[in-house]
């Protein structure tokens, strides 16, 4: 058979397209043991801060303990580094409400331009004056990928600058997309496809797979047994998530007007979309389809409940109250809960096995932040920033607190620890080079 190249997909009916997983049959013997691990790159965010009574370890930097949030954490703690005392500066100045300028600030290191954009207390702002790192990376570590980058959300669903962390450039948002069923369709449909061909295969209850079941035959026969057997366990997650995407939802007496469709805005449904596009992120990545996503977790407003955690009061006035009010407790039951979806990513990335025998949490750096520290005062200093994973070459198994320095600094860390060559990142008032005690 013709040797397959890495970007080789199985394509089938309706623009449908199946990307490969890793196979010995890949790449040619000479370049299996040769073979250099791509590098990721994912930026995770949830709104209003944190419980920080439960947040922060205790101890010191080599040897702590966990907080109860981060317990989940416990099978990873060599391989996470819990940070402190890192001002997220930048956001204390320019242009809207402290939760627009930190959501804004998280990933750029910018200020807010002038707008429209109104928030919690009345003020005004427009987009972040500059691009995020999940872009400049782009360039750096996803430039050969057919999908250079993935903007997802969970109910992160206003279209302004409080529902977005990813920016191309300067007032060039790209936000996130909610909708599982379209991330799916972003993997599995090439890019100039109209997405009529996607639905009325759906309708027609036809998997992509079974487009493609000729081409998955006559692979199987010219690779390994290894490699089938890392096929066969490729297309059953590709068969499950299918599945969940295209099945009536559980106690249907009658058949909606459009299948399986999910009702992605309900506050209800968070657990399930959290979930499914999770899947989705776990699964690109091991098609090597993108090395760099943003997730979000609600917007900067965050006027939400969670009834899956029993939290039905507006979350963002809980993380207002007091540290002594048993009602804000509840944001350490959110916290604990976000913390979970890491620890599951983490797993996820460790079972994907590298070409040179490495796993990809090996080689993917997860930056998880905030828009505030304390939603109770709108602080933005010791942000709760928490890296996991060994992308970037720092020293993991850690819980390092600085002095007050930039979270810009922070960021010109990881673009470097990524493969980039930058000084400065964000606004350069608010920036003095590398931070210190990270490789």
């Amino acid at each position: 058979m013709t040797r397959l190249s890495r970007r080789n997909v199985l394509r089938g009916a309706g623009g449908i397209v199946v990307a490969l997983p890793f196979l010995e049959a890949l790449a040619p013997r000479t370049a299996r043991a040769q073979a250099m691990p791509k590098k990721r790159f994912i930026g995770l965010y949830h709104p209003n801060g944190v419980f920080t009574p439960q947040w922060f370890p205790t101890g010191d930097e080599n040897n702590f303990t966990l907080s109860p949030i981060h317990q989940s954490l416990a099978p990873w703690k060599s391989k996470v580094l819990f940070t402190g005392g890192i001002d997220m500066s930048v956001a204390l100045t320019g242009a809207g409400e402290q939760h627009q300028r930190g959501v804004g600030a998280f990933l750029t290191g910018a200020k807010l331009d002038m707008g429209t954009f109104v928030g919690n207390d009345g003020s005004r702002a427009g987009y972040a004056l500059g691009p995020s790192i999940d872009q400049t990376l782009v360039p750096i570590i996803g430039s050969d990928t057919r999908i250079p980058s993935l903007q997802l959300g969970v109910h992160a669903l206003l279209p302004n600058v409080a529902g977005v962390v990813s920016y191309k450039g300067a007032n060039q948002p790209l936000l996130p997309q909610n909708d599982p069923r379209l991330t799916f369709r972003t993997l599995f449909m090439d890019s100039g496809m109209p997405p009529t061909e996607m639905e009325k295969l759906r309708l027609r209850r036809r998997s992509v797979l079974d487009t493609v079941q000729t081409q998955i035959a006559a692979l199987k026969k010219g690779v390994s047994k290894s490699d089938q057997a890392r096929l066969d366990q490729h297309l059953t997650l590709v068969r499950e998530m299918e599945t969940r995407l295209t099945t009536l939802p559980p106690g249907t007496c009658t058949a909606p007007t459009d299948p399986g469709m999910i009702d992605f805005e309900r506050e209800a449904e968070i657990p399930t979309v959290s979930r499914i596009q999770m899947d989705l992120l776990t699964l690109a990545i091991r098609c090597d389809l993108t090395r760099v996503a943003t997730v979000m977790w609600s917007d900067a407003m965050n006027h939400i409940t969670m009834p899956h955690l029993n939290i039905n009061a507006d979350i963002h006035n809980l993380t207002h109250y007091s540290d002594g009010d048993m009602a804000r407790q509840q944001v350490a039951v959110r916290d604990t809960w976000t913390t979970g979806i890491l620890a599951a990513l983490m797993t996820e990335l460790d079972s994907i096995q590298e070409a040179d025998g490495s796993k990809a949490l090996d080689h993917t750096l997860i930056f998880w932040g905030s828009d505030v520290s304390r939603g109770n005062v709108h602080a933005h200093d010791d942000m709760p920033f928490l890296l996991a994973g060994g992308g970037a070459g720092f020293r993991m198994g850690r819980y390092v607190r600085w002095n007050h320095n930039s979270h810009c600094d922070l960021l010109v860390s990881i673009v470097n620890g990524m493969g980039g060559n930058v000084t400065t990142y964000g606004d350069p008032a608010f920036c003095t080079g590398p931070l210190p005690n990270l490789t």
